[in-house]
């Protein structure tokens, strides 16, 4: 047998649908709106000073954009300020459900990254630009089709929204120009991110295939930043900031086929993208020839980098020496020379050494299922008592903490010590042997000063650079910009000199007086090198764009902030808008054409979705009806009414349709914190293809989860997941196990299990423990007792059955990109499994069947059009139950995840 699996944009409706996911968690504290100019901002009483500036920052910012990009979005723009619950250091832009940017306020969980001066700035001038990017329909087809269906999916996404399948190396490499065009500072600014690209030319890697598309290289999606911010640099300092942001209205024409990225280049510009990316790529492979780098032996290597650390005793980071796999926790002794490496389930972020000796990393997580919280966590995510909503810096010597205070630094770093606010910051502290505390404070436009306690030492001008260490004889080290990239620099009596000639330094810690441990900036590695100290005649470089003197940054970014208040309260169910109308096409080689039209309601921080479908589905049946979503309580719960429009014929023997249904779910998660999640789930079902079918259920999933890098599969997973399942007077039990285990070499063995039984006399009348074929199957039924069966021909039931899997996986990354050719091949990965089933029937003369399956299967990971990932997938199954459909069979799949 052969059966394909079809390719449907499946919308978040109908009964298939999983719980609303929210912007915020749960229980989150009261928000308040307020309409400002051309955007309505959502904000909360404690950082209502922070709307504030936001306010002003967008009434100015706004109507530049609209002058830059040409032309003025046709939707509100939502912007959500969240509260300190959400201590996460990101940002998103989206247009779905509706025009929004959610901004959280962990920045200082990332003071030396981003080369800015404030965090709240550089969020709004980034995602903005994104929300102008996306939302440009200057097309008569997508505007028309906006009015009616909004921004939605319509039979393709970007037949209403062009640009959102543009490459994110021209739509993050965009921000990246437009976050640095304002004063602010940002990562054009950054000697890290310039040393980056130099040495992605300097190994010849700036080719439209390797930028273009999402691969799974060195810089990984960072590329799309880095190397993006500085193409689009180049191309605004030859044409200008208009003619490089008029690329994204100019694109929007492409409503029909939005993957002429050549054709719409050459209309902003004059000439192609290929001509413009290897023009830029010249430039960058000549500097990089005046570029130096490091040239000891590498002690170790990562494919991620977190920050380096250290104090008077040892050097210690984090690595992921593959990409893939657990990281490590490297441990430079500084006398013997000697490095230790320890693997562990250590949570991203600059390793810090507590008072007791432990060592954890600064990182966020959920600490309960009402937070997320930066703080110290030690190996396998543990928050240590006392860290939570801090960034520690370190410590003193009587165990005082010197951290950022996350909920106070939503805009800039504020800097206590103990219970005491210090000073604010613009880069990570280093603490030397004797308490005195080293920073950078950024001040009046690029004048960036490095203090000692509260003593100003020196300034440069820049906004890039931090603390790297102080020597016995009290000479201060840090990083700042060189002319090609970023190095080691030394202030000794007044007078600054470079410590190492290398441009591709970017952090380091001092040894001795002599030598340093330094993280190096690699082709295909972030490298840490032991550097010899030198004293060479030469201070850092000042990094000026274009823009600083041509006239064409912005004057008036610093308007007076809005006096807001906090008379609108934000209620989620009253801020339904509407969202759009999705319509998706599909077929199937059984059921023939499928297809899905939703009228979508949400509000801006995605609590509530209300939706009106229509669908059919695989079964051949079409229904219709409504569904509401709620995420907003610590219960979070899904209700769907629908109605059979039309059902297939049935013979005599099979039950009779439900003509009208009502599902129901609802989780309430009791057990959240760092890789583990507890929760307690029930369903309730009225099965449209059996009107006497109404399963109600009760499960406790217990999981825990993690997944390093760019891992295809988990690197550990152990789940446990028992329930109970009521129907019609009758009791099924049950549990289903897991466990999954990175084998090393991206080998991953996934062993599983399950058993469920019931207490019905017969399986008349669709009794008993649900026999199905597919795991979509089980997503539909909300039924936790349904055992899957792959081969089976025909839904069956049965007294009760025991399934035993065990699945062997071996990732490859044979690679293939390409720019102009449609489709590229990151990596593929091949599958062996067997699966073993007891399933005891109601016949008392034939009780049991014994039975099992092998199977074996390739993956192949494309991505199409540079944008579109779609896993294909080829499954083969040999069975020997007589309740399979074939001895033998194959399915073929496109765009499932495996």
């Amino acid at each position: 047998m052969f059966r394909t699996v079809p390719l449907l944009i499946l919308t978040a409706l109908g009964l298939h649908a999983a719980l609303l996911q929210s912007s915020t968690v749960p229980c989150d504290v009261p928000y308040f709106t307020a309409k400002i100019g051309g955007c309505e901002l959502i904000y909360t009483e404690g950082n209502l000073p922070v709307a504030r500036e936001a306010a002003a920052v967008e009434n100015v910012l706004l109507p530049q954009y609209d002058e830059l990009y040409g032309y003025t979005m046709d939707e509100t723009l939502y912007v959500g300020l969240l509260s300190s619950h959400n201590q996460i250091a990101n940002g998103f832009s989206t247009p779905y459900p509706i025009n929004r940017q959610i901004n959280y306020g962990g920045g200082a969980l990332m003071a030396d990254y981003f080369s800015t001066t404030s965090w709240l700035n550089t969020l709004l001038y980034h995602e903005s630009a994104h929300n102008y990017q996306m939302n440009v329909k200057d097309n008569p087809v997508s505007s028309t089709l906006h009015t009616v269906f909004g921004n939605g999916f319509v039979l393709l996404p970007w037949f209403t929204l062009p640009n959102i399948v543009e490459s994110s190396f021209l739509l993050e490499g965009n921000a990246v120009l437009n976050e640095s065009w304002h004063g602010n500072g940002g990562r054009l600014y950054s000697g890290r991110f310039k040393a980056a690209t130099l040495q992605q030319a300097k190994a010849g890697l700036l080719t439209p295939e390797r930028v273009y598309n999402a691969h799974y290289d060195f810089l990984y999606g960072s590329h799309f930043y880095t190397l993006g911010g500085f193409y689009q640099y180049d191309l605004a300092s030859t044409f200008g900031m208009a003619d490089v942001n008029a690329y994204w209205r100019l694109h929007s024409y492409n409503w029909f086929w939005p993957f002429f990225t050549n054709r719409t280049t050459r209309r902003s510009i004059g000439y192609d993208f290929e001509t413009a990316l290897h023009t830029w790529a010249d430039k960058m492979a000549s500097e990089a020839e005046a570029m130096k780098d490091v040239e000891s032996k590498p002690l170790a290597a990562t494919q991620f980098y977190t920050p380096i650390n250290g104090d008077k005793d040892a050097v210690y980071f984090t690595v992921n020496a593959t990409g893939r796999s657990f990281p490590e926790l490297v441990v430079y002794d500084k006398k013997s020379g000697r490095l230790s490496r320890e693997s562990g389930s250590y949570r991203a972020g600059k390793v810090v050494r507590t008072p007791e000796g432990r060592y954890a990393t600064q990182s966020s997580a959920y600490t309960s299922p009402l937070r997320i919280e930066a703080g110290l966590y030690t190996e396998g995510a543990h928050l240590i008592s006392g860290t939570a909503g801090r960034v520690i810096e370190g410590y003193l010597r009587d165990g005082t903490p010197v951290y950022f205070d996350v909920p106070a630094s939503f805009d800039q770093p504020q800097l206590y010590v103990g219970d005491s606010f210090y000073a604010r910051t613009n880069s990570s502290v280093f603490i030397d042997g004797e308490d005195n505390l080293y920073y950078f404070v950024q001040g009046e436009g690029k004048t960036r000063t490095l203090y000692r306690n509260k003593t100003p030492l020196f300034s440069l001008r820049g906004y890039y650079g931090n603390v790297s260490g102080v020597d016995s004889r009290g000479r201060v080290y840090f990083i700042a910009n060189t002319p090609h990239g970023s190095g080691l620099f030394r202030f000794e009596n007044g007078k600054i000199t470079r410590a190492h000639p290398a441009d591709t330094i970017f952090e380091a810690r001092l040894i001795d007086d002599t030598h340093a441990l330094a993280a190096v900036m690699g082709a295909d590695a972030y490298r840490y090198q032991k550097i010899a100290l030198e004293t060479i005649d030469e201070a850092p470089y000042e990094v000026t764009l274009f823009f600083e003197h041509t006239g064409e940054n912005p004057s008036e970014t610093n308007a007076s902030a809005e006096a807001l208040d906090l008379e609108h309260p934000y209620r989620s169910p009253l801020e339904l808008h509407y969202s759009g109308t999705d319509v998706a096409l599909g077929s199937d080689s059984d059921a023939g054409v499928l297809f899905d039209l939703s009228l979508n309601f949400a509000d801006p921080l995605t609590r509530n979705l209300l939706s009106a479908f229509v669908t059919r589905n695989v079964d051949e049946y079409t229904l219709g009806g409504m569904r509401y979503a709620n995420s907003e309580y610590l219960l979070q719960f899904a209700v769907t009414a629908y109605g059979v429009i039309d059902a297939p014929e049935r013979n005599a023997t099979e039950p009779s349709p439900r003509p009208f249904g009502f599902s129901a779910e609802a989780e309430l998660p009791f057990w959240q914190r760092g890789y583990a999640y507890g929760a307690l789930r029930a369903a309730y079902y009225q099965d449209y293809e059996a009107d006497t079918r109404t399963p109600i259920s009760l499960s406790l999933p217990l999981a825990r989860s993690e997944q390093y890098g760019v891992s295809m599969y988990r690197n550990a997973f152990y789940a446990l997941s028992p329930y109970v399942a009521f129907d019609r007077g009758d009791t099924a039990w049950g549990g289903e196990s897991a466990l999954e285990r990175d084998l090393s070499h991206e080998c991953y063995l996934a062993l599983g299990g399950q058993y469920s039984q019931s207490d019905a006399d017969n399986g008349v009348d669709a009794r008993g423990v649900k026999l199905a074929t597919g795991i979509a199957d089980k997503l539909k039924e909300n039924d936790p007792s349904t055992v899957v069966m792959p081969t089976l021909r025909d839904t069956t039931y049965a007294k009760s059955a025991l399934k035993a899997d065990a699945e062997l996986r071996k990732v490859f990354n044979l690679s293939a990109y390409f720019f102009t050719f449609p489709v590229s091949l990151r990596r593929e990965a091949l599958r062996a499994g067997y699966a073993y089933y007891d399933l005891e029937s109601f016949n008392p003369s034939a009780p049991h069947l014994y039975t099992a399956e092998a199977s074996a299967g390739l993956t192949l990971d494309t991505f199409w059009f540079n944008k579109l990932p779609l896993p294909i997938t080829v499954d083969y199954y040999y069975s020997d139950s007589p309740l399979a459909s074939d001895r033998h069979s194959v399915r073929f799949g496109v765009g499932i995840a495996y």
